[in-house]
């Protein structure tokens, strides 16, 4: 298995979660924040979809979706394609007020269907080549993807069971 082709599997398991973790919450549920300093899973579905969208803009050397799309208009934040949330304040993180998970998801399909048209093409065989912006390589950054967007939605998935109190995910 190529190292693109595992990315692709690991971002489609993704996929299949997000429908899953952010289906039927109310505004005040995505904006929900466990504690004072925590961030809210509308929070992190955005900071997910924004890593992946930086990831995926400087691979296929395009125009992010955040702002081809005009998505910060449907979050209602600034259009700066430098801001994926890190090293966020806590007023940031409560400035991400999606009106509702279709926003989220919405977002987080438009990236997500880029990323695996960009996948696979033969340019994503090129593992060695160095990206523009992060300088690091494809297959770095490829790995960056699929570590991230794990990562985050385990972190989604622990925030949907403490908003309703219970184990989210279906048995």
């Amino acid at each position: 298995m190529k190292i693109n082709e595992y990315t692709e599997n690991a971002l489609e398991r993704v996929h299949d979660f997000m429908a899953l973790a952010f289906a039927d919450l109310t505004p005040e549920q995505l904006w929900y924040r466990p504690a004072v300093e925590a961030n809210s899973i509308a929070w992190v579905g955005w900071h997910l979809t924004r890593g992946l969208d930086r990831r995926v803009s400087d691979m296929d050397r395009g125009e992010q979706t955040w702002i081809e799309g005009r998505w910060y208009e449907k979050y209602g934040l600034p259009a700066n394609p430098k801001d994926y949330g890190v090293g966020h304040t806590s007023d940031q993180v409560d400035a991400v007020r999606p009106s509702g998970s279709d926003v989220i998801l919405g977002y987080y399909d438009a990236v997500f269907q880029r990323t695996l048209k960009f996948l696979a093409t033969p340019e994503a065989d090129n593992h060695d080549r160095v990206l523009d912006d992060s300088g690091n390589t494809l297959a770095e950054e490829m790995i960056g993807m699929a570590t991230g967007n794990l990562q985050h939605i385990g972190q989604v998935g622990y925030i949907r069971g403490l908003i309703e109190g219970r184990r989210w995910f279906p048995r």
